[in-house]
């Protein structure tokens, strides 16, 4: 036999025995392979074991429970409570699936959860009294829900099996403080030492105990103790480092900081670059990041610390350079290509990011990470529609990104979708819909669609969890529906106590006092607040759309000077004022203040937009429409550029059908807008076809009185040959004579 023939036999030989073994052989070999390289802390490799193991026996619940124990030493907890969970169904008497989930579960702020880990813990308890796993999980799911009286008596149990055991110990020291029972905690934690005087852990727990019992003196001596123990007891030394820290004594602290990040564990490997940081050093803290990046390339954690601190610091140049010499090198590096997108979309690179992006989803088609990174760039680009889009097809691949599933619902929202809103919400996975964040988003869609008693059943519930501002501004604004205005002002309080600069918890208290009809009541409650808050940039901006809303424009300029002392950069307060300026005519002060904004940031559509804004004030039509037009390919469902854009087509120059076009795409997208009416009727009026042009503006007529409309109505009334042309000029001439459109009135009325 040739050498190749015999090559090619053995190759189908050993494909034959592959394929005569049975899938619960499979199963065992993946198995065995995936513990090994677990053992090793190759976690991506055991990964890939595991899921093979699943792949060959999908309703055994064994590899689900060892791909979550994978997923969990990779430090990713919400795919290990799905894999645990998964173990736990397939098995309901898996009882380390179980206690594992109920570990998860028990760490989460969700009560209903903690519940249901509760119960899990005590069915395996139950089932196995004597294990000591059970009755520590136990007990810690009764210390979150505030049983500590039931826990105290399941860790005195543990103890019993298993004198000395350091997490009943520690649990058992917790209990006892939750009851206030200092001594009895202190005396658990001795006990354990007495039983075991050379151990690392028992003297991390017991300086962790002290912390909380604030002596940090005792603290420290105890983290010294674990790491005379063990020298390289990475826990004991951050622990130790951050209480040096806080004692104000920071070279000691750098030191241990230093000691920390030298451990070949790679969680600790950033320590003594934040420590720098927080010390004010940054550029010692990036050159510890860099340091660390080039001692392994591979690690890819470490190259996106490094970007993402260029970036912090202003040195985009750097960041760039950086990921430019990655993909040189390797052009396919996902994760290069990823932040490069990033960097792109921050510098208005749209076309580029676009492009890296479409690479990322070529090489990894079931990513999510693309498809959030789209959707920040359909945001940028003003694409509500195809950001949604990019957020539903993240949410397909891993349904359990809940920034992603949270935004989405807040777009529908604001789309008058919140029906579809809440759908989204509930499909989210059953331990995320009851967290605090999903239950504010929630609360949002039930209250958009009018269904307050469910809202308030939910933000009843939701705020014995957490007194979130969030949670405490709903339940303002409910309280404000059902007429308690006092409970509603005891939450706005509230809100205002936690975040003094909550802008939206001051408009609903000038709301609640516009209810009370004390709107100069209200007016005099903003000022005294923003009297008692002066270095708030939003607290004095707001101060300043008040009292503008107001027909106060000196105290209103007044107010948003003082937002700008006390943030110089606070651009909503430039931005106010400088809209001011227009209005006012200051137009040469508004040309610098927008264009110092520009040079800072030439990429920003808001700013195109008030440079055409200004444009047109000065007659500069040309560059007005260009700022149009650079707002609407930027962002081509830009209501307010769009209609503008069309209306100064139709007002300065020939081109109406240019015109009509973008005001259509206005109607399409705003179809009760009445500024578009007027747009589309003063269009048609500049075409000759007046009685379509009276239609339209009928019908932006009955929007908010607006001279404009009364002046473009009269004349199209006019030339129709309708009898209230006459009158309805001659009204607009008498109340707003100084308007453009007076003279061009005047003129059709004639002498």
């Amino acid at each position: 036999m040739q050498p190749y023939q015999r090559i090619f036999a053995a190759l189908a030989l050993s494909m034959l025995a592959a394929c005569s073994r049975t899938p619960q052989q499979r199963e065992a070999r993946y198995l065995e392979l995936g513990k090994k390289l677990l053992a090793k802390k190759d976690y991506v490799r055991a990964n890939l074991e595991f899921r093979n193991a699943v792949q060959a026996t999908p309703n055994d619940a064994e590899p689900y429970y060892q791909l979550g124990l994978a997923y969990l030493a990779g430090g990713n907890r919400g795919l290990a409570a799905g894999c645990f969970r998964k173990a736990a169904e397939l098995n309901p008497k898996h009882a380390d699936a179980q206690l594992k989930l109920a570990s998860l579960l028990a760490a989460t702020s969700d009560r209903q959860a903690i519940a249901d880990a509760e119960q899990r813990a005590g069915k395996v308890a139950s089932a196995f009294p004597h294990s000591v796993d059970a009755l520590n999980t136990l007990a810690m799911t009764e210390l979150r829900l505030g049983e500590p009286e039931e826990a105290v008596a399941h860790l005195e149990q543990a103890l019993s099996e298993l004198p000395g055991d350091l997490e009943s110990s520690a649990l058992l020291m917790r209990a006892r403080l939750s009851r206030g029972d200092l001594n009895g905690a202190e005396a658990a934690l001795e006990d354990c030492y007495r039983k075991s005087p050379h151990s690392a852990e028992v003297a991390l727990v017991m300086g962790r105990f002290y912390l909380v019992t604030q002596r940090p003196r005792q603290a420290a001596e105890q983290f010294r103790r674990a790491i005379a123990i063990e020298p390289d007891y990475g826990p004991a030394l951050l622990d130790l480092g951050l209480t040096l820290f806080h004692a104000d004594r920071k070279d000691e602290a750098g030191r241990i900081f230093h000691r920390a990040a030298a451990l070949p564990d790679k969680n600790y490997k950033p320590a003594y670059a934040i420590f720098l940081l927080e010390t004010g050093q940054r550029d010692a803290a990036i050159a510890e990041l860099a340091r660390l990046a080039r001692a392994d390339p591979s690690d890819r954690v470490a190259r996106t610390r490094l970007v993402k601190m260029y970036v912090l610091a202003g040195r985009r140049p750097d960041a760039e350079k950086l990921l430019a010499g990655v993909l040189a090198k390797n052009p396919r590096d996902a994760d290069a290509l990823l932040q490069r997108s990033e960097l792109e979309i921050d510098a208005g690179k749209y076309q580029e990011a676009q492009n890296d992006l479409n690479l990322v989803l070529g090489y990894q088609p079931d990513s999510a990470e693309p498809h959030i990174l789209l959707a920040r760039l359909a945001q940028a680009q003003g694409a509500t529609l195809r950001q949604r889009q990019e957020l539903t097809e993240a949410l397909n691949r891993n349904p359990r990104l809940l920034a992603a599933r949270l935004d989405l619902a807040r777009l529908l929202i604001a789309a008058n979708g919140a029906a579809a809103a809440l759908e989204i919400l509930r499909q989210a996975p059953e331990d995320q819909r009851h967290s605090i964040r999903s239950m504010v988003e929630t609360n949002w869609a039930l209250m958009n669609l009018g269904r307050r008693g469910e809202a308030r059943e939910s933000v009843t519930e939701a705020l014995r969890l957490s007194k979130s501002p969030e949670l405490l501004l709903q339940d303002a604004l409910l309280r404000m529906d059902a007429k308690d205005y006092q409970g509603a002002q005891a939450s706005l309080d509230a809100v205002l106590k936690q975040r003094p600069a909550d802008v939206a918890a001051l408009r609903a208290l000038q709301r609640l006092y516009g209810l009370r009809n004390q709107r100069e009541a209200g007016l005099h409650a903003i000022r005294e607040y923003a009297a008692r808050h002066p270095r708030s940039a939003p607290v004095q901006n707001f101060l300043g759309e008040s009292l503008l809303a107001e027909n106060q424009p000196a105290a209103a300029r007044a107010a948003f000077t003082a937002a700008l002392n006390a943030d110089p950069h606070f651009r909503p307060a430039q931005l106010a004022l400088a809209r001011m300026d227009v209005s006012e005519g200051k137009l040469e002060s508004a040309h610098r203040t927008l264009a110092a904004l520009l040079a800072a940031d030439e990429t920003d559509p808001e700013l195109w937009l008030y440079m055409a804004w200004l444009s047109n004030a000065e007659k500069n039509y040309a560059q007005a429409l260009a700022f149009y037009r650079k707002v609407v390919d930027a962002e081509p469902s830009n209501v307010v550029a769009l209609n503008n854009l069309a209306y100064l087509l139709a007002a300065q120059t020939q081109d109406f059908d240019e015109a009509l076009k973008y005001a259509q795409q206005v109607k399409e997208l705003a179809p009760d807008n009445k500024g578009v009416d007027d747009t589309i009727g003063w269009i048609m009026f500049r075409k000759g076809l007046y009685r379509s042009a009276v239609k339209y503006l009928e019908s932006a007529a009955q929007g908010p009185p607006d001279p404009v409309v009364r002046y473009h109505l009269g004349m199209a009334y006019l030339k129709a040959g309708d009898k209230r042309g006459e009158a309805t000029l001659r009204a607009a001439l008498k109340s707003s004579p100084d308007l453009p459109e007076a003279k061009m009135a005047q003129q059709l009325l004639g002498p």
